[in-house]
């Protein structure tokens, strides 16, 4: 990962930090009423075995961990989203921290520029932790920064679950750039970053 690209996760990182001892329903629009009602909440993958997102890395380092063609790789197995104060809505899970959303009709994007990453506003992204092992087999630390690209969408779904319970997708593909703390003083890094992408679909459990 490029320094530039790891001073974005240290600065994602801790943003996410600050904002996790917020309390929920802060945003800008007020706390109920307004079109983030939709979404505000907590939702769960409607899978709890599979995900339809895929890693797959181009780079020698890490292609043989996540190769080509059908790798399933969860990052967001729930959303929770919460009221944003520069932005309609922040998910804080804590899955991928942190990714801020405006909403548009029955679609929520990702504010990209991020308006809490400044000076200048730099591109959205988050930063998500996982492990890969060594040759040994032990695991390794590893911490991939995510940035999605116009494509990465939430949206309600017309159809509810049989219950009665509303039904978003999250669908969309990014970039990871990925490093690896391997023992050394720089660490291992993607020169090429890999993708991303896929579509999941979520019920909610909590309502604002």
């Amino acid at each position: 990962m490029k320094s530039l690209n790891r001073s974005r996760a240290a600065t994602v990182a801790t943003l996410s930090l600050a904002l996790a001892g917020m309390a929920a329903g802060c945003g800008g629009d007020g706390d109920g009423g307004g079109p983030q009602d939709a979404f505000i909440g907590r939702w769960f993958n409607e899978s709890t075995s599979t995900t339809g997102f895929t890693m797959t890395c181009s780079d020698p380092n890490f292609a043989p961990v996540f190769p080509s063609g059908m790798n399933q790789f969860e990052i967001f197995g729930s959303l929770s989203f919460e009221h944003g104060e520069l932005t309609d809505l922040v998910e804080t899970s804590g899955n991928c921290n942190l990714l801020n959303y405006n909403i548009s009709g029955k679609e929520a994007k990702v504010a990209d520029p991020d308006p809490y990453l400044e000076p200048p506003n730099d591109a959205a992204g988050c930063v998500v932790q996982f492990a890969i092992a060594d040759a040994a087999g032990y695991p390794m630390p590893a911490f991939g920064l995510v940035t999605p690209d116009p494509s990465w969408t939430v949206k309600l779904l017309p159809e509810k679950t049989a219950g009665g319970g509303d039904r978003l997708q999250l669908v969309g593909t990014a970039v990871v750039d990925i490093l690896v703390d391997n023992g050394t003083a720089t660490g291992l890094s993607t020169t090429t970053p890999c993708s991303y992408g896929g579509m999941d679909t979520f019920f909610r459990l909590t309502r604002p």
